[in-house]
């Protein structure tokens, strides 16, 4: 494990494999989204930076409240740190938002950009749901537990716990649960009042992919929406919606999610 000093943050991250680099952004309650998937990618011939943000397994928010350019900007730091330079940037739900961000703050250290489900901004025309509430309502009484299920279960449907077992073990969904309340108290804040809108997304003239599950649709999530907003914006993108999976994509079928960015980022050399 690497390991990085930024002025309001400790960042650790690993560094594996050979090739055109590929930095991996995850999204909340778990540091670990991309373990499989970060795994596959090195094992293909790509060198993967998979850094877990502050807050997030061994990374430390040394300032309580770490906010999108911050995050975007320890994420500038490894780059540079690890030597890779510019990069191939994955991101998944706010891992996402900090990918946009890092694109618009450091273009000369982003490809290509392939996001997940991104979290932030929001969408006027978003479906609203009775679940997030009733998640944010069950973190505020310090049930972070029940917040966990709410939430996950409300963008990835049921069974989500049997996938992080699957993929990360019990102590991967422990964790998961434990940094609950870090997500709810602290991050949910500081990304909400990240703005980025049109004017940031049209500078932003690297690839873009846009990816959603199928069953987000059917859950009635709002990444289609923001998505569909994103898109509106961007100079060039694409927009790819994979059978079979939800939010919870990267552990779900990490091999299908390995495909995907790999399929977009050959494509669009470094």
């Amino acid at each position: 494990m690497e390991r990085l000093d930024a002025a309001d943050a400790r960042i650790e991250y690993t560094d594996a494999g050979e090739g055109q680099p590929v930095l991996l952004l995850h999204g909340g309650f778990t540091g670990d989204w991309f373990v499989p998937v970060a795994r596959n990618l090195a094992g293909d011939g790509y060198r993967v930076l998979h850094m877990h943000r502050a807050g997030y397994g061994g990374s430390e928010d040394l300032v309580g409240g770490v906010g999108v350019a911050a995050h975007a900007e320890h994420a500038a730091q490894v780059l540079q740190a690890s030597g890779a330079g510019r990069a191939h940037v994955v991101g998944h739900s706010a891992g996402a938002s900090v990918a946009l961000q890092l694109a618009h703050a450091r273009p000369d250290l982003v490809g290509s950009l392939v996001l997940l489900e991104t979290a932030f901004p929001y969408a006027p025309d978003e479906p609203k749901t009775p679940v997030m509430p009733r998640a944010v309502a069950a973190a505020r009484e310090g049930d972070y537990e029940r917040a966990f299920d709410l939430f996950l279960g409300g963008v990835s449907g049921p069974g989500f716990r049997d996938v992080f077992v699957r993929e990360l073990g019990e102590d991967g969904l422990r964790d998961a649960i434990r940094t609950s309340e870090y997500f709810f108290t602290v991050e949910a804040a500081a990304f909400a009042a990240w703005s980025f809108g049109p004017a940031e997304l049209s500078a932003l003239t690297v690839p873009v992919l846009l990816v959603l599950g199928e069953v987000g649709e059917r859950l009635g999530t709002p990444h289609r929406a923001r998505s569909a907003q994103l898109a509106a914006s961007l100079p060039d993108s694409e927009t790819r919606v994979l059978p079979g999976v939800s939010h919870a994509m990267p552990l779900e079928d990490p091999p299908l999610i390995t495909r995907t960015i790999e399929e977009f980022v050959s494509r669009h050399p470094l």
